[in-house]
């Protein structure tokens, strides 16, 4: 609540197991817009603008190439509301994206959330390459059909991708979800986890919160998700005059038991010109399945140049920012270009 103001089934490759992939390549046609940079305009990112718990439509701040709908990577950076929450997308096109903070209801129903501070990147699928041509990443899409809680995919890479850090975002979630028991349709909040990330893939599903255990083995609508796989280190991927910095790593961290404001701070590869969009997600799932505080999310604040503070938060039911007291590898990809664009709430 307010606290402050302010089996998949796939398209192309990669492989996946059931199966899933990317559609195109970054080098999309700029017919639909000659000023249009093949490479450099598939990226459109935003650093700090506004959202709360309110569905809202985003135009993209910079023009895509061609028609095609990219995919959209979002993140909260501030902590102005203490509930447990994401941000999540339920629907991309090629001109603009609709967001919103989704609070989870293990405590109670009220989902109102205070206007947080968040960063987006869009980006067509495929390989990431820096200047020197090394591939270096990957964007792709896979669709999610999450049979229980139990179940996980596995998606191989187009080409290998050593000290891989993973980031997943449903960009599609359904409006109507599976009836329950009784006629009455439980509202089922969710996010994309993952888990067993290597050189070559990682295992991925659409994770509920713990306290909708009754409907683990209640199939969802199919989801929509996107990946983007980083490899670790500073990235220089500029082209032409517009200048792109990626940076990837990762930090163990495990929360504490007492203090909702014990944070580690993820030092990046390299400093950025300005602040970037940073994207932070787990890497692991060392609570399990079977355990009360499986599901979780991670939270941002301090976000800076070269740094930015991350905790994890179960469902509030389970202890929130204070709950997940077992270690999880936390993944942090940043982003910035000489385009991004920096608004105000």
């Amino acid at each position: 609540g307010p606290s402050a103001s302010p089996t998949a089934s796939p398209t192309s490759s990669p492989t996946a197991s059931p199966t899933s992939g990317p559609s195109a390549s970054p080098t999309a046609s700029p017919t639909q817009n000659p000023t249009c940079n093949p490479f450099t305009e598939t990226q459109s990112a935003v650093y700090a603008a506004c959202i709360d718990h309110n569905p809202q439509n985003y135009s993209y701040a910079q023009p895509l190439c061609g028609d095609s709908k990219p995919a959209v990577f979002g993140e909260l950076s501030s902590l102005l509301g203490g509930d447990t929450c994401s941000l999540e997308i339920i629907t991309v096109t090629d001109s603009y994206f609709s967001a919103y903070i989704q609070e989870e209801e293990s405590l109670d129903s009220e989902v109102s959330h205070a206007k947080e501070f968040y960063g987006y990147v869009s980006i067509l699928d495929g390989l990431l390459q820096n200047t020197d041509g090394d591939v270096i990443g990957q964007v792709g899409r896979v669709s999610v059909t999450q049979p229980n809680n139990s179940t996980w995919f596995s998606l191989s890479y187009d080409e290998t991708i050593s000290n891989p850090v993973v980031i997943m975002k449903a960009n599609a979630i359904p409006d109507s979800l599976d009836t329950a028991p009784g006629g009455v349709k439980p509202f089922r909040p969710g996010h994309m986890r993952v888990k067993d990330v290597t050189e070559t893939g990682f295992s991925y599903q659409f994770e509920e919160w713990d306290y909708l255990s009754a409907y683990t083995s209640t199939e969802r609508p199919e989801t929509e998700a996107v990946f983007m796989v980083v490899q670790k280190g500073a990235h220089d991927l500029s082209d032409g005059d517009t200048t792109i910095k990626m940076t990837a790593q990762t930090v163990e961290h495990t929360s504490s038991s007492t203090d909702v404001n014990s944070y580690t701070t993820v030092m990046y590869s390299e400093a950025q010109p300005a602040d970037p969009v940073v994207l932070a997600q787990t890497q692991t799932e060392s609570a399990g399945d079977s355990e009360s505080e499986a599901s979780v999310v991670v939270r941002m604040t301090n976000l800076d140049t070269d740094s930015v503070d991350v905790n994890m938060s179960n469902e509030e039911l389970n202890g929130g920012r204070i709950g997940h007291n077992v270690e999880e590898t936390i993944g942090v990809v940043t982003y910035w270009d000489s385009n991004t664009k920096q608004l105000s709430c």
